[in-house]
């Protein structure tokens, strides 16, 4: 802290507010192994994130709260859903078939941030959580962001995609101390697609009931007298209200229901957050204690929700000189529903988009009555049947969707990281290590009779268990040679384990179709009853040594080894690193430009291990089944098993990433500015790839060895303190990261699939970055013009190839703090640019004439061709549609265009790639805390009260969806929309108080 001075005079008190001295700036990382070590003598390029910073944010999760908060490192939300998944990538993507998901360690120990999709394809189903997220942000007191191989070493195969170390708190000295935090947000829709409320349901200009497109006529045109209606025995009557619904014959009515459809289903959100901590500490011990509970609704009315509560107890305690004992244990529960989504018949954007505009969704559920008077109760109407019925509509009626269907899922998790130190002699220390993670993750999806995906009933259940285990023990010694040398070192082995299982069940069709609440498997016939499960084990045994060595205080080298043994493997394996640095401001000794200069350069590898039991050819129970006839009594043939189509390679190995990296850190001007450059080049070495094999040997491929990847990039963190002084200062903060990414060897296969659709997907493709997106464009000429047919449009290229990247060329943020007084204000922008985006859905909405661009009405300048047909539109006609020019001769826009090439079926996907380059302004935020001096007669110790905004703004070309969201989730799949449920936007009151 800086020196302040104060005249005493006859003031019996005085209050003394310290500042911190930028001259003894002393910035704190964390190791691999959650050791604290001096920013200025490590050798890496990891950074540090607040804790604020995170909290602040007023995110739901650890995930979303480190986005735009440091170089290298990319979140992007799964959707804007209560509780929704993050993917997180450092560095770019490694792999193709291994995890993609960063090591996390907690308190020394890794644990599990798995993201399982309850179905197959991450195109469809509901947003899934990152178990990352069930750890409660105010727990934190340290993050350290690992980046480069060289750091992530010790950890070895696991750690290929960098590590996010995370400290708990600590009980603090004094007195007993309570800490009570308490927000309450306001969440809405930042961006949403417009829909055009001009034409009506039909096709051609004309009004027609049930049509799947509003192609029909024009609204303001029609007489606004009363529908004529049908009246007989059939009819809807609702459940929702006392209307009687009949078929409409004749459409008179101009009432357009856009913004009633909307009010259907899109609400504001509500999140309480509340939690309480109690911290303790005296020579002995120290003692930490939380509990926290989130409560959230979601913007999507009906049952979209989150709510997660925690528990949290650390104890230190020091038993005698030498021994001393750390406890931290943590238990979380977590429930919540979800709403369906993506391309799903049963998904809620899919079926509220879609529905014409004068067509009213608020009626979705009641009694249909057939000509016969016969009833069918709880049917389902929807925009293409409108009267309801004994069968399923093509699409959910979005009422239908947040009401009637359910997708409930709870978790409870428990960690315990028990620790313990014995200081051997007075240089060399023996620390003892266990971790365990363990949680239970229950999921079910209900689709009720008569819903659009599966008309007659479904119901799933998955049950996800996941254990895993470390052991780790490990010696350091630290050694002062004489004034000018000193080395330390760590020597330590470890053991992984970790248990997977998933228990899952399916049952299609429900025989007894009034379910209620009671969702049991049974209520299908045998042979729709489809029960499937899946364990795993993996081990993992290893030693490690770390050498460190300082000469002059200037000189340092760092040198790392770890040989471990994955179980997945039939080989030991062996990870070395070496670092080197330079702090050659000790040789310019103290002055007012360069307060601090060091260049750092390390060279690391470390691995993914190939998924379990890949080495081997394996076997699953399965029945005896044909094509032709009905299904075979397994039991007659001796209860089978299947053998795996696919072919054990017991030669596989490891994916090895190598990554060079050189940098410097710096500090210019008194410490006021604060520099981290880094270059960095990684290769994946034999990245692994499923080969296809010849048919006559019985399988259909095998994995191999065989891809490389390469990832290169710079990084430049950025902090400005701009003033400071006692009352006031103003820090400035920022980063740029660039990656370029790319594929440089698939062993001759053309494309792998990551995720999507065939019509679009994200791909793997040699000589592209990873997951480019795949799918057909136009025809071009030599020129790069389109090459038109004889009416003047494009043609489609027969060739599928890449039409898109949704890698960004370069990442950045940029941030201010300002504090005067008992004030802060602060502000986060971030900014994602060159990235491409496949807008699945604009393309869907252009095809049912959604879209306000198929709602443009026009003049045609000339005589018009139409797309496909022998129509003519004559020079000065009034048209719906457009006019465009392939570079030949003006045609005209209209249905036949839309709902054919121009339109998100049709045969072509490249029109809908778009430039989804972002800028936002991910948080802004006011507080003002309450001086000490004035709390002291309350026995406040402080008091907070922080106004937040999130997502207030954004920046963008993409209209209708925020491009920082991804269909798939956190895999590696990305660029995809397609009816993702939309992102939200918060306002955040907080406060914080202590006695």
């Amino acid at each position: 802290m800086s020196t302040v001075s104060r005249t005493v005079g006859s003031n019996n008190v005085i209050n003394i507010t310290m500042v911190s001295d930028d001259n003894t700036l002393d910035e704190v990382v964390l190791t691999a192994l959650g050791l604290e070590v001096k920013k200025d003598d490590d050798l890496s390029s990891s950074t540090a994130v607040e804790p604020e910073l995170i909290t602040k944010s007023g995110e739901s999760g650890l995930i979303q709260g480190l986005a735009g908060k440091t170089s290298g490192l990319k979140i992007t939300k799964s959707s804007g859903d209560p509780g929704a998944g993050a993917y997180i990538q450092i560095r770019g993507q490694n792999t193709i078939t291994g995890s993609s998901s960063p090591l996390i360690v907690i308190d020394g120990v890794p644990v599990s941030n798995s993201n399982t999709n309850i179905q197959s394809s991450g195109t469809a189903g509901v947003t899934e959580q990152s178990r990352l997220n069930d750890f409660n942000p105010e727990d934190i007191a340290k993050v350290t962001i690992l980046k480069g191989a060289a750091a992530a070493a010790v950890w070895g195969t696991g750690a290929a995609n960098g590590v996010i170390i995370i400290q708990t708190k600590k009980g603090k000295m004094g007195k007993v101390s309570i800490d009570i935090t308490s927000s309450t947000a306001f969440d809405k829709i930042n961006v949403e697609y417009d829909k055009q409320g001009i034409f009506g349901e039909g096709s051609n200009g004309v009004w027609r009931e049930n049509n799947s497109l509003s192609w029909g006529d024009k609204i303001a045109d029609r007489s606004g007298a009363a529908d004529v209606l049908n009246i007989s025995n059939r009819r809807f009557e609702s459940y929702t209200s006392n209307n009687i619904i009949y078929p409409i014959t004749e459409k008179n009515d101009k009432t357009v229901y856009n913004d009633i459809n909307r009010d259907q289903v899109f609400g504001n959100g509500m999140t309480y957050n509340n939690g309480v901590s109690i911290s303790y500490a005296h020579e002995k011990s120290n003692t930490f204690m939380s509990f926290s509970n989130w409560t959230q609704d979601g913007i999507i009315k009906g049952k979209s929700n989150y709510k997660r509560n925690t528990l949290r107890l650390n104890h230190n305690v020091q038993f005698t000189d030498k021994f001393s004992a750390k406890f931290n244990t943590y238990y979380a529960y977590i429930s919540s529903d979800r709403i369906q989504q993506g391309s799903n018949l049963s998904g809620l954007y899919l079926g509220y988009l879609r529905t014409s505009p004068d067509f009213n969704n608020t009626d979705y559920i009641g009694t249909y009555y057939d000509e016969n008077n016969v009833p069918t109760p709880n049917s389902h109407r929807a925009y293409r049947k409108s009267i309801g019925g004994t069968s399923r509509p093509v699409y959910n009626n979005p009422g239908w969707t947040i009401n009637e269907q359910d997708n409930p899922n709870q978790v409870n998790r428990f960690t315990i990281s028990p620790e313990l130190n014995w200081q051997v002699t007075s240089n060399i220390k023996l620390t003892a290590r266990y971790g365990l993670d363990y949680y239970t993750d229950h999921r079910e999806t209900f689709f009720p009779v008569l819903s659009a995906g599966e008309g007659n009933g479904e119901y799933y259940q998955d049950d996800i268990t996941e254990k895993t285990e470390n052991y780790n023990v490990f010696a350091q010694g630290i050694h002062d040679i004489s004034d000018v040398f000193n080395f330390d070192w760590i020597l330590g082995t470890s053991f992984d384990s970790n248990q997977y299982a998933r228990m899952s069940g399916e049952s299609i069709g429900f025989t007894n179709p009034d379910v209620g609440d009671l969702r049991i498997f049974g209520n299908a016939n045998a042979e729709d009853e489809l029960p499937t499960s899946y364990k795993s084990e993996t081990r993992k045994h290893g030693v490690y040594a770390v050498a460190n060595f300082n000469l002059f205080n200037q000189l340092l080298v760092s040198l790392t080894g770890r040989y471990e043994r994955p179980s997945t493997l039939e080989e030991n394996v062996f990870y070395p690193s070496v670092s080197v640095g330079w702090k050659f401001s000790e040789i310019l000794g103290e002055n007012d430009f360069l307060s601090f200069g060091k260049i750092r350069a390390s060279y690391g590898e470390v691995g993914i291990e190939p998924g379990p039991y890949t080495t081997s050819t394996t076997y699953s129970p399965g029945g005896i089944s044909s094509s032709w006839g009905d299904g075979l009594d397994a039991a007659a043939y001796g209860n089978p098993f299947n053998r795996s189509s696919i072919l054990g390679n017991p030669n596989l190995k490891e994916e090895r990433v190598k990554e060079f990296e050189i940098g410097g850190d710096f500090r210019l001007f008194k410490n006021r500015l604060r520099l981290g450059v880094t270059y960095y080049d990684r290769v994946t070495e034999d990245a692994i790839l499923y080969i296809d094999v010849a048919p006559t040997t019985g399988y259909t491929s095998t994995p191999t060895n065989a891809a490389e990847i390469t990832n290169k990039g710079l990084e430049i963190d950025l902090g400005l303190n701009i003033f400071k002084s006692e009352d006031f200062s103003w820090d400035i903060n920022g980063f740029y990261s660039y990656n370029k990414n790319l594929v440089t060897d698939l062993a001759g296969v053309i494309e792998v699939p990551l995720d999507g659709f065939t019509s679009a997907s994200s791909s793997v493709v040699e000589g592209e970055p990873m997951a480019v997106i795949m799918g057909n464009g136009f025809l071009y000429d030599d020129n790069g013009d389109y090459v038109l047919n004889e009416d003047g449009f494009p043609q489609v290229d027969p060739i599928r190839r890449k039409i898109g990247d949704p890698n960004p060329d370069w990442i950045g943020g940029l941030g201010t703090t300002i504090r005067f007084g008992g004030f802060s204000l602060s502000a986060q922008f971030e900014t994602s640019q060159g990235n491409d985006v496949w807008a699945g859905t604009s393309g869907v909405l252009k095809y049912f004439g959604i879209d306000p661009e198929t709602a443009n009405e026009s003049v045609a300048p000339t005589d018009l061709p139409t797309y496909n047909s022998s129509t003519i539109i004559p020079a000065g006609t009034t048209f719906r549609g457009n006019v465009a020019n392939f570079g030949g001769n003006d045609v005209a826009l209209t249905q036949s265009w839309y709902t054919q090439l121009g339109g998100g079926f049709g045969s072509q996907r490249e029109s809908f790639m778009e430039d989804a380059s972002w800028t936002r302004l991910r948080e802004l935020s006011l507080g003002y805390s309450i001086s000490p001096d004035v709390l002291t007669k309350t026995g406040l110790t402080h008091f907070e009260i922080l106004l937040t905004g999130r997502n207030l703004f954004l920046w963008t070309d993409v209209e209708g969806f925020d491009p920082d969201l991804n269909l798939t989730g956190a895999t590696k799949g990305r660029g995809l929309d397609y009816f993702t449920n939309p992102a939200t936007q918060s306002f955040i009151v907080t406060l914080k108080f202590g006695f």
